[in-house]
């Protein structure tokens, strides 16, 4: 009798543990999302280091900054496109106004950043690599409805 009550047990624990397992996946859309953004970065970071062409101590130096820079870019830009989703009062606009402003003091301060790292004619080409990549990017999805097929 007691073995039956410890063979019940046992396998009430093993579901509830199965369940946590099962639960505890993010779902496979938000899998896919992150796959697709990793692979869509990692073709970025290959063109902008094709297109910059540094050496071993400036891409030691340069990667770091350049992903410190992209999350304030990124964060900068999240702010903003909740403020348009979320606020729907009058001051928008300066709210808008503020965030493309924010961009600007984030482009300039790490303009001098990278300028101390490399050349300017290479800073500039920092910010080029990136719009071509997108506009790249975007032709592509155009043509094909997605970028990764």
């Amino acid at each position: 009798m007691k073995m039956k009550i410890l063979i019940r047990y046992i396998v009430v624990v093993a579901l509830v543990f199965a369940g946590y397992e099962v639960f505890s996946q993010p779902p496979a859309s938000f899998m896919r999302k992150n796959m697709v953004r990793n692979k869509v970065e990692s073709a970025r970071d290959n063109y902008i280091d094709k297109q910059l062409d540094l050496n071993s101590d400036q891409k030691a130096k340069f990667w770091p900054l350049y992903y410190q820079y992209h999350k304030e870019i990124t964060e900068v830009r999240k702010a903003k496109r909740q403020n348009l989703t979320f606020n729907k009062s009058k001051d928008q606009l300066d709210k808008d106004l503020q965030y493309d402003q924010q961009l600007v003091d984030v482009k300039k301060r790490y303009t001098q950043e990278f300028a101390r790292i490399m050349p300017p004619e290479k800073v500039n080409k920092i910010f080029q690599s990136e719009r071509e990549f997108v506009d790249e990017l975007l032709r592509q999805y155009g043509e094909r409805g997605t970028p990764e097929q």
